[in-house]
């Protein structure tokens, strides 16, 4: 696709996004004491992304999946992620306890015009390079304010575009929301941040948050499905959580967090296709080192223990379709990770 043609047919993909109220996902960070710290997510969609488990060893020589210009580095950690369309990876935890996920922020999202002077990652690639890369989220946000690379959106199978925002994670209980306005980088660097969903721009959500009963004023709790409402219940419910007992209760309590604001099926609206329902919902627990994964077809929750696994360089990737096989994986699945070819990021076609 041309580039010109590539441009017009995002903006009509993007005025129909923004024409909707509400694109669910939504990421919560909960430090549950005890030193203990989860991670928890919903992905919700119009259609299976093919989401499969990836595991990277260091030392991976990477280029960045543009036409023009490509930046290249080195992966400095391993890590285990979860890719999307066998294109890219949407979120994931590196082997010193980084993690990051992207969701969508298809209205306000900007990533500026592609200068083919200056070097460029796909930004099916920009989760995997925080995860290559650093060890902290302090490290990733200094860092974030330095970059000289550009990223590019992406078109995806389906037709959408890949405007998303991240949110960063670390095993202190850090953590930063990262959207690109305007083609500038707007970083919000806060343990207080523990909550991220979509639309509007972060400061407006934490500016709505403090209308509700216990964070400020004295609204109620709202039940809709709208990014904002998702964001207020999200993180009033992760504010009460107890203490766990284990390592296993700490990441039922987490998913029972986020369950209460994924979308039931039959919940789409077929005239606004991004308005979704939960098609998978992930927990990590980076203080131990476990990566769990449930998808909404399935009433199964199964696992990697990520801690056990090898990063050394050298090491093969290694992969587990969940979402193609989650009927036949049940508990704890390490051991049936297996070899892979080399991962390829998909770019836009020239």
């Amino acid at each position: 696709m041309r580039h010109g043609l590539r441009r017009a047919f995002a903006v009509v993909v993007i005025v129909l996004f923004s024409t909707s109220s509400a694109l669910p996902c939504t990421r919560v960070l909960w430090s549950a004491g005890d030193g203990q710290v989860f991670v928890g997510r919903t992905q919700d969609w119009t259609e299976k992304a093919s989401s499969a488990f990836r595991i990277y060893p260091r030392g991976i020589e990477r280029k960045g999946a543009v036409a023009e210009n490509p930046h290249k580095w080195t992966s400095k950690y391993g890590s285990a992620v979860l890719s999307a369309y066998d294109i890219g990876t949407h979120e994931g935890v590196n082997e010193k306890g980084l993690s990051a996920h992207a969701l969508y922020l298809a209205v306000e999202a900007a990533f500026g015009e592609r200068d083919p002077k200056r070097e460029a990652i796909g930004i099916m690639q920009w989760v995997q390079y925080y995860l290559d890369n650093y060890a902290t989220v302090a490290e990733a946000v200094e860092a974030q304010e330095s970059f000289t690379f550009q990223i590019e959106p992406l078109i995806l199978p389906n037709g959408y575009p890949t405007l998303v925002h991240v949110s960063l994670s670390d095993k202190s209980g850090d953590s930063a929301v990262i959207e690109y306005i305007d083609g500038k980088a707007r970083i919000y660097h806060d343990k207080r941040f523990t909550v991220m969903t979509n639309e509007p721009t972060y400061d407006k959500q934490i500016e709505n948050l403090k209308q509700y009963r216990t964070f400020g004023e004295d609204k109620p709790l709202p039940g809709e499905r709208t990014p904002t409402d998702r964001f207020v219940r999200a993180a009033y419910y992760a504010n009460g959580l107890p203490t766990p007992a284990s390592r296993e209760e700490g990441a039922a309590f987490m998913f029972s967090v986020i369950r209460n604001v994924s979308v039931p099926f039959g919940l789409g609206d077929p005239d606004r296709p991004n308005v979704a329902s939960t098609i998978f919902r992930t927990v990590q627990d980076l203080t131990r080192g476990r990566y769990y994964f449930e998808s909404t077809y399935a009433p199964n929750v199964i696992w990697i223990d990520y801690a056990k696994l090898d990063f050394s360089k050298g090491m093969p990737e290694m992969e587990l379709q969940v979402e193609k096989k989650i009927f036949s994986l049940d508990d704890d699945v390490t051991s049936q990770l297996a070899k892979a070819k080399p991962f390829m990021f998909g770019m836009n076609k020239r």
